[in-house]
Parts: structure tokens; C-alpha cells; sequence
């Protein structure tokens, strides 16, 4: 329930990336690939990898959501002594850790909420996102000169849109108010209760997931589908996906990581990795020396209709 501080989501990066590069050994291994590229879904060439803060930021997205959605004691609890009938786009920092960190993260939460309005009587005129693609406080100088800020959608239509301001409308924002009064008159009010709904599924339900993918939906990067849905087995996949991002430890790759050694035993050259596609294969190339005279070459080709093979 608590927005994880940055020094806290380090340690926990760190110790998943030992785990990831060495299992359980004690003994130290090179992370062959940036944490962040392991982080990216599959599709941007990554492995799929949650990263720790963003999903923390989707999980406490979903706290608003019980709030507002759900009922329970708990629900009441926190309405009565938190929100205090005020909207979710408008309610304020109180007296708790938990709740300044759902503060925190509450804008995040706001860009897929909408309010599926049907009576009005739950739905604020102003600060829900129901009318329009963005809340009608968004609008501007009108809302700064409204007298009736927390006015609800219903008592709004009871008064038959004559809100109080602080000063005459010229021209140009009377013409603006009576756009928004002809659309507001022209919205399908039904006999109903008002509930919350989010954009972003189809089912209209909250979802964990959806919010993590638009929270990384600026992540960028080739994609390795054919090395996914090939049907062999794992271990090769992940195997290929290293040799994708050049992290084969081939001799060459191991000094530039300032690895001291020696070069081929058979031909004293340095060995390495080469890669290529065809249109009905993917081939990996292993250099290294024979008899210190020629150099021989073994290629493994994955079928992309995936199956696994050794040329002749």
C-alpha cells in the first residue's frame, strides 16, 4: 500500500539481477544485458521482465479503484474520513502516509477514469471526466470565475444550467458557456446510478496490467517474434536472444569487458559469434580455430517453422 522509495526498489533490482544472471551459485557471473533491456516486454526486445516501480505505481492505481467502486467497511471508512464527499480529481493530502502516496500516483489513476453518468447525482459537473475527453474544470477562466465549484451533474440540470460568476462572460466565454450547456443538454441521461468505468479495457473494468503497459508504452526496440514462437526449447530462445544483443561471451566479448586471457588454443586468433538471417532460417556462425591451419565453422540453424537442425 505504500509508493516503494527509490533506494528501496534499487536493493530489490539489485538482488533480482543476481539472482537472474547467477541462480543460486555464490560464485559471480557477468549480467551479460542491461537490466532495463531484460525490463522491456517482449515485443520492444526484451524478456518481459516487471520493473519494480512501475508495477508498484499500477498497484496502488487499483486502491482507488476499490475505493470508488467497491463497498465494503473499509470503503466507508476511508470515504467518510479522506475524501469527505469530495471528487477524486479534487480530494486533498490528509494526515496519513498511505494516503499521500495514492495522492501521489492519483493523476496517473485520473487518465483512465471516466464517469459512466447516468443520473447525475454522483458525477461533479467540474472535476469528473464525463462530458468530454478531459474534466470541464480543464476549460479556461471559466472555471476559475465559477461560483459553484463542487456542483454536482444533477443539481447542475436542476437549476437548469444557471451557475453563479464572479464576473460578466464576454462574448467569447458566453459563446464558450453555451457550447458547454447545448452539449450537456444534448448528453443521454438515463434512470440510473453514476459509476466509475475505465478507458482503457473493453470490459470497462480496472486493470492492473493495462496500466503498466501505458506507463511503458514509450519503451522503443526491435522485437524477436520469430525466436518466441519458434518450437524449440528454451534454453536455445534464450540463447538466441543473447546472441541477438551481442552478449555471446565469445573471447572477444570477455576482453572488452577486461577479461585477461589467451586466444584460441588451435589457431591463437580470438574466437567469435556472428548472426544472420534468411528467409527460412536464423544461423549462428562459432569461429574458432582447427588443426591451426583453417578455420572451421559451425553453423546452428533454427527453422523459423521451428525446428531444429544441423546442416550437412
Amino acid at each position: 500500500m505504500y509508493l516503494l522509495p527509490k533506494t528501496t526498489t534499487e536493493k530489490l533490482d539489485k538482488h533480482r539481477r543476481t539472482f537472474f544472471w547467477q541462480g543460486g551459485a555464490q560464485k559471480r557471473k557477468y549480467h551479460l544485458v542491461r537490466w532495463g533491456t531484460i525490463n522491456k516486454s517482449k515485443k520492444y526486445g526484451g524478456l518481459g521482465l516487471k520493473d519494480i516501480r512501475t508495477m508498484n505505481v499500477s498497484l496502488l492505481c487499483k486502491w482507488w479503484w476499490k475505493i470508488e467502486f467497491e463497498e465494503g467497511l473499509w470503503q466507508d471508512v476511508v470515504r467518510t474520513k479522506y475524501q469527505q464527499g469530495e471528487s477524486v480529481g479534487f480530494v486533498k493530502h490528509r494526515d496519513s502516509l498511505v494516503w499521500a502516496d495514492l495522492i501521489k500516483i492519483k493523476h496517473i489513476y485520473l487518465e483512465g477514469r471516466v464517469m459512466k453518468t447516468r443520473n447525475g447525482k454522483q458525477t461533479f459537473f467540474w472535476f469528473d471526466k464525463w462530458l468530454l475527453d478531459k474534466p470541464l474544470c480543464f476549460l479556461p477562466v471559466l472555471f476559475d470565475i465559477c461560483q459553484s465549484k463542487n456542483i454536482f451533474v444533477r443539481d447542475f440540470l436542476r437549476c437548469q444550467g444557471q451557475l453563479e460568476f464572479s464576473r460578466w462572460l464576454n462574448p467569447v466565454l458566453f459563446a464558450q458557456w453555451l457550447e458547454v450547456v447545448d452539449s450537456v443538454y444534448h448528453y443521454n441521461f438515463e434512470n440510473g446510478k453514476d459509476t466509475p468505468m475505465w478507458r482503457w479495457t473493453k470490459n470497462k473494468c480496472f486493470s492492473t496490467k493495462y496500466v503498466y503497459d501505458i506507463l511503458t508504452k514509450e519503451e522503443s526496440g526491435r522485437g524477436f517474434k520469430h525466436i518466441w514462437k519458434a518450437k524449440i526449447p528454451y534454453k536455445i530462445k534464450i540463447f538466441m536472444w543473447l546472441a541477438k544483443n551481442n552478449a555471446i561471451l565469445t573471447k572477444d566479448n570477455l576482453i572488452r569487458r577486461h577479461w585477461v586471457g589467451s586466444p584460441c588454443y588451435f589457431c591463437h586468433e580470438d574466437e567469435s559469434v556472428t548472426y544472420r538471417e534468411t528467409s527460412d532460417n536464423i544461423e549462428f556462425g562459432f569461429r574458432t580455430g582447427f588443426q591451426g591451419r583453417s578455420r572451421l565453422y559451425l553453423w546452428l540453424r533454427c527453422s523459423l517453422l521451428g525446428h531444429l537442425e544441423m546442416p550437412k
